[in-house]
């Protein structure tokens, strides 16, 4: 009699999960990890953060780092490696300014072809350029030729990471099925011709949103109405599966894999949201001064100043 409730609970799991089966290869441990990583690269201590992180070794190969606009703001990053793992993550800084954010929005406004896979931002294929002699030098070493390689990153981080991934494939680096990409609060990278090349080389892709952030709905889609309704191929548009955490991000919060239509852009997920409310989110970001609380907190961590102190809460 005392086993009978575990029977009945692991019975209700094994239910739950027959209704609610799977959709991607989306793994929340794996994006729990990549998250913290990604928050290392906004501070010094990535070493420090990595012996926390993992539970194999993981060391920094190369730190990432060059000036990326015309206000002498930087894109960062680093490239860290296991040889028990097997594996390379490369890993992107987000946005170190609140002027940096403004210039990757002005830079929409010029968006260039890339590689034949369609428009993107130019901001981002900058920002890549600056750091890529380093990211390619590591990527061509036949050390690590048979090396899984993942990317990753918050904020700017994220679309950095998915372009750089991108131009990874583009360039004969490696082919997609070995690369997982796995981005916090990605604002939109390309238009719908980009998306479609993108999902076609790199299946295993997750743009994790977390609530109303407001960045992965910047710049906004077009809308079958003027300020509602589901996003219109455009010339801004996302690529990739979304992961949607509408509440919580705490161990065992419920999330929705993203797969409905319009494909990159399902309309049941943050994109429900319209506009106004968005627009009363990015008026309370430029003149308060600070993010939106849903883009600074994912997996219940403050992401920049989590990786300042060295992956450390309090």
């Amino acid at each position: 009699m005392l086993h009978l409730p575990i029977v009945v609970i692991f019975s209700s799991l094994v239910l739950a999960l027959a209704h609610h089966p799977r959709k991607t290869n989306y793994n929340e441990e794996t994006a729990r990890t990549l998250l913290q990583m990604s928050a290392a690269a906004y501070g010094d201590l990535q070493q420090v953060c990595l012996n926390r992180i993992h539970s194999s070794p993981y060391t920094v190969l190369t730190p990432l780092e060059g000036r990326c606009d015309g206000l002498f703001d930087t894109c960062a990053g680093y490239i860290a490696a296991s040889d028990v793992d097997r594996q390379l993550i490369i890993v992107f800084r987000g946005s170190k300014t609140d002027w940096q954010i403004v210039f990757q929005g002005l830079e929409y406004f010029v968006p260039i072809e890339f590689y034949g896979m369609g428009k993107i931002n130019s901001y981002f294929a900058d920002g890549v350029d600056v750091l890529w002699p380093r990211i390619q030098q590591v990527l061509r070493n036949p050390m690590y030729s048979n090396y899984t390689v993942t990317f990753t990153g918050h904020s700017l981080g994220g679309a950095l990471a998915a372009v750089a991934a991108a131009r990874t494939v583009a360039e004969g680096l490696r082919p997609g099925h070995q690369l997982t990409v796995y981005t916090f609060g990605e604002p939109r990278v390309g238009n719908v011709d980009f998306a479609a090349s993108f999902d076609e080389l790199i299946q295993n892709s997750y743009r994790v949103v977390f609530g109303n952030d407001i960045v992965p709905h910047m710049p906004p889609c077009k809308k079958t109405w003027i300020f509602t309704g589901a996003c219109v191929p455009s010339p801004i548009w996302h690529h990739g599966t979304e992961i949607w955490y509408p509440e919580s991000m705490s161990v065992g919060s419920n999330y929705v894999e993203c797969v409905g239509e319009p494909r990159g852009e399902d309309a049941t997920c943050s994109n429900k949201h319209n506009l106004i409310f968005y627009f009363r989110h990015f008026i309370e970001f430029i003149f308060h001064n600070h993010f939106v609380y849903d883009h600074r907190h994912y997996f219940d961590i403050e992401v920049p100043a989590f990786g300042k102190a060295g992956c450390t809460i309090g």
